[in-house]
């Protein structure tokens, strides 16, 4: 479950509103699904030009509904430079 205050955007870029969070989650990976039913889906996503931001979005296009498995917060994604430094600090923590 989402632990921060979610906010909806108009197109002005200010707040909409607060969303409620109590049903959101943050989607961490790895996730893990049947490879032949993955492949289908990201093959079908991709030929009908649909925009697939991970592994579960590309089984909800298909209309499956893939279960929620409670994650860490520790399991971090790197996608901004920022987020190296984080991964930096729990690896050195790790190491002791």
């Amino acid at each position: 479950p989402v632990r921060d205050t979610m906010k909806r955007a108009n197109k002005e870029n200010n707040i909409d509103h607060t969303v409620d969070r109590e049903a959101l989650w943050h989607a961490l990976t790895p996730q893990m699904f049947k490879t032949q039913q993955l492949t289908r889906a990201l093959a079908d996503a991709l030929q009908q030009g649909v925009a697939i931001t991970d592994e579960a979005s590309a089984l909800e296009w298909l209309g499956e509904t893939p279960a929620l498995v409670q994650g860490s917060a520790n399991n971090i994604k790197i996608t901004q430079p920022e987020d190296l430094a984080l991964a930096e600090f729990y690896l050195s923590r790790e190491r002791g």
